[in-house]
């Protein structure tokens, strides 16, 4: 739990700014780190995502692998911490949708 919540503090602390994506922020380094706002969604283009989010069961870390262009939907009350590799933004529109949701149980994990 320890590795985890150091995971969470260094994606939080980022510099991140503003993106031309309402509610999302972007840091760039080796690699992209976004932290997705609450309610909010950004469609990507296909790679890998982690993220780690908090919940009322504690911190939660998650790996997506995304094989075609996603619209990935932060559901949950809290903000999301990500890092992206292989993966862009993207301006297109998708009915691919994937939603990390909010929830007291695993299953509301996504």
């Amino acid at each position: 739990m320890e590795n985890l919540i150091q995971k969470f503090n260094f994606l939080k602390s980022r510099k991140y700014k503003k993106s031309n994506h309402p509610g999302v922020e972007v840091f760039y380094d080796r690699q992209t780190f976004l932290k997705i706002n609450k309610k909010t969604k950004i469609t990507l283009t296909p790679g890998n995502v982690l993220f780690i989010l908090k919940k009322a069961i504690g911190l939660k870390e998650g790996a997506l692998q995304l094989l075609e262009e996603v619209e990935l939907h932060n559901e949950t009350n809290h903000n999301m911490y990500c890092v992206l590799t292989d993966c862009l933004f993207s301006e297109e529109c998708t009915e691919n949708k994937i939603f990390i949701k909010t929830g007291h149980n695993e299953e509301a994990l996504i």
